[in-house]
Order: structure tokens, then C-alpha cells, then sequence
């Protein structure tokens, strides 16, 4: 990855710290001496060289002479994960913070939701993406949420998860970094339309597929309940997908392929009554080539996915309402209506791109910031650099000075 390759040379601060690090003799350093709590009155080197005090420091402290500099990893997406695959642990201690301890392969997260791939399948272990995490003394996987980035003191604060506190109490640390790399991705868009985070399901995490698996199979089983009023019948059965990009499309065309050769034979019952429902405002994959955009509509046809072309205004527990005061009832919703910055992007105040993304310029740094990085859907071009937006979910590499998509 050119970020991997360029990490070291990038910043003239960095070489010095390998340097002294190769050429030192000073023996090996354990797992205890990297951290250190409130309790603790002295450390060795209780000034940094800004003058911000470390004599009372809970978490990773920074990291001494002779010792590997650090690199901090916000998140475990696509971005980041490829960044610790790739990077030289001989040359780098590596530590990942994350709310997740997996990587999701999302375009293969719409087939586990209808049983086609199980979800072990798209889901891969940090520490088998980057062993040293879990074998090298210096190098950690966090399981928690960054909520503030001291770049003046080369820290990030970060907290326990919320959902773990019947495990554990809520926990506050810093983790002091020699070079920070933010990959915490982006979230999905709702608009601000009312009721969409109380009754939609998103497809972004296993979680969500798992949700959306228990759902579809609970309403197909209570639509064949005796003395089940009709309209009630097809509303459990009628699933609706609301964005018409990739996610929406792939996850329509598997639940079309599901009712086709899954649903008909085991619940022969209600074969006739469940369909899928396809609600865009604009073209389906408006993004792509027209040839591409009118064979996806073919497609989506011949397995009876219907395309309803609408705005949704608003969103209640059994149906929505669309701009021209149409009401669609629904068993099943799934919105995928594309994705914009996190809540903690939008925090930090570093320079942003247009879209309100972490502005970077070509070599993926964060301007004015010293040792920070950003890569991924939370990052983007600044206008300074006269270059195009990033598009999501892609990689970029450097070719005869030029940046292309792979």
C-alpha cells in the first residue's frame, strides 16, 4: 500500500527514531513497562519534549529512546486493516483501537443474510490480519471507541464500549502515538428523517445481517399463523429496501434468489405473498455505466424485485411515507442510502474536505497536524490539492505519479 511504503519517509522525524531504535543496545523491554496508571507518581520521562506532564498518565505511555516508534490504527475497516497487514513490525509497535475486533468483507455481508454464506465466512480476526498484535510485547488490539485526539500531545483518549459495561465499567485511557492513522470509516445516512434509527435495519456490520436473517425468518413463520387478517399477511411478507447503490441492489437481488428457490419450497404457504420492494430516488446505480444500471434493472425485474422511484419523508413502526403522501407497509426494512462522516469525524477539529471528511493532501497526511494520518471513507481531498473526491470503499495506488482506482 503507498501509505505503508511512504509511512517512514514521509515525516523527517521519523528516520531518527529508527535509527536509534536499530542502533540500540539496551535490552529487551516487557509488556508491563508500556503501560502505566493514575497510581503511578514517576515514570522515566515525565516531560515530553512539549512540556505536557506524564507524571500521571493511565494507558500507553509514550514510547522512549530505543524503543519502536508507535503507530496507532483508528479502526478496523478495509483501510486500516490493510494498513496493519502491510505494515513492518520490525520497524513499528502497532496498535489497533476499534469497536470491533474483526474486518467485515462487506460486499459478501448481503448473502449471509439470507443463509447463502454463513457469517464466519465474511469476517476476518484482527490478530490473523496482523499476528504481532497478539504476539509482539509493544503491539495491541483495544477493544473501545476513540473519543478525543490531543494531536498538540501526541495522544488519542479512548473509552470502553458502552454495550460492554454489564462486563465491565466504563474505562477512560490515553494511548500516547509516534504516528496516528485515522481509518474509522464512515456511518450510514439517514437524512435526518424521522425514525429511521428506530425502525430500519442498516447492512454495514454482522450484527445487522444477523438482525435482518432473525427478522426475515420470525416474519415468514408468523405470516402463516391461522386467522391472520390478509393485509396483515402482506405486510409481514413484504420486505422493502430503501437506496438504490450496490448495497441496496446486491441485497435485493439476494433476497429475490432466496424467496426463488429457498422460500417456495419450504414455506409453500406463503410463496405467493412475499415480494421485495426497491425504493430509489433517482436511478439504481447511478454511479455506474448506463449499460450496467439498465442490466441491474433487467435483472432485478425477472426476479420480481419491484423499483418504486420515491423520496421517504418519514418512516413509523409498520410502514413508511413517501414524499407524494404514499404509504408502504413493510415486515422487513433495510436502508442503504449511502454513507457520510461519523459523529466523531465530525468532532475533530481538523481541516475537512468538502463532504465534511478528514482533509488530506496527496501523501494522505492531515495538514498542519504533525504524525497524523487519515485513509478510507473518513478521509478526503482538500481543494488545495486540486485533486477529486475519494469514492468510498476503494483502494488507491500511486502509478507514474498518478493516482488511479483498482
Amino acid at each position: 500500500m503507498f501509505l505503508i511504503r511512504n509511512l517512514t519517509r514521509v515525516s523527517p522525524t521519523t528516520s531518527s527514531i529508527v535509527t536509534r531504535f536499530r542502533n540500540s543496545g539496551s535490552s529487551p523491554y516487557t509488556l508491563s513497562s508500556r503501560f502505566c496508571t493514575a497510581q503511578e507518581t514517576q515514570i522515566q520521562s515525565p516531560a515530553s519534549s512539549n512540556g505536557v506532564d506524564r507524571s500521571q498518565y493511565e494507558g500507553l505511555r509514550p514510547t522512549k529512546e530505543g524503543e519502536k516508534p508507535r503507530v496507532v490504527v483508528l479502526g478496523s475497516g478495509w483501510a486500516g486493516c490493510r494498513l496493519m497487514k502491510g505494515i513492518d513490525t520490525n520497524l513499528y509497535d502497532v496498535v489497533c483501537v476499534s469497536p470491533r475486533n474483526h474486518m467485515v468483507f462487506t460486499p459478501l455481508l448481503a448473502s449471509t443474510c439470507v443463509g447463502t454464506l454463513e457469517f464466519r465466512s465474511v469476517a476476518e480476526p484482527i490478530t490473523s490480519i496482523q499476528p504481532a498484535i497478539s504476539r509482539e510485547p509493544g503491539s495491541y488490539f483495544f477493544l473501545a471507541n476513540c473519543s478525543r485526539l490531543d494531536a498538540d500531545a501526541h495522544e488519542v483518549h479512548c473509552e470502553t464500549l458502552p454495550e460492554e459495561m454489564d462486563t465491565l465499567k466504563p474505562r477512560k485511557f490515553k494511548i500516547a502515538y509516534d504516528k496516528l492513522v485515522v481509518a474509522s470509516g464512515a456511518e450510514a445516512s439517514t437524512f435526518g428523517i424521522h425514525g429511521v434509527m428506530e425502525n430500519a435495519i442498516f447492512l454495514r456490520e454482522v450484527h445487522h445481517a444477523q438482525e435482518i436473517r432473525r427478522k426475515l425468518l420470525l416474519n415468514l413463520m408468523l405470516s402463516d399463523t391461522p386467522c391472520l387478517p390478509k393485509e396483515e399477511k402482506q405486510r409481514l411478507l413484504h420486505c422493502v429496501v430503501v437506496g438504490g447503490g450496490p448495497t441496496g441492489v446486491e441485497f435485493s437481488g439476494e433476497l429475490s434468489d432466496f424467496i426463488k428457490k429457498d422460500v417456495r419450497q419450504r414455506y409453500s404457504h406463503v410463496k405467493d405473498d412475499i415480494h421485495v420492494t426497491l425504493i430509489e430516488a433517482r436511478d439504481i446505480l447511478s454511479s455506474f455505466d448506463d449499460r450496467l444500471r439498465r442490466y441491474a434493472i433487467k435483472q432485478l425485474n425477472k426476479s420480481g424485485v419491484r423499483f418504486v422511484r420515491g423520496i421517504v419523508k418519514d418512516v413509523m413502526p409498520q410502514k413508511l411515507i413517501l414524499d407524494d403522501g404514499t404509504e408502504v407497509p413493510y415486515g422487513l426494512l433495510v436502508w442503504s442510502t449511502g454513507v457520510g462522516p461519523s459523529p466523531f469525524v465530525r468532532s475533530l477539529g481538523l481541516p475537512k474536505d468538502p463532504g465534511g471528511r478528514i482533509g488530506i493532501d496527496e501523501w494522505m497526511r492531515v495538514p498542519s497536524v504533525q504524525d497524523v494520518f487519515a485513509i478510507g471513507d473518513c478521509s478526503g481531498y482538500l481543494e488545495t490539492t486540486g485533486k477529486p473526491t475519494l469514492p468510498a470503499l476503494a483502494q488507491l495506488k500511486e502509478k507514474a505519479n498518478t493516482w488511479r482506482i483498482y
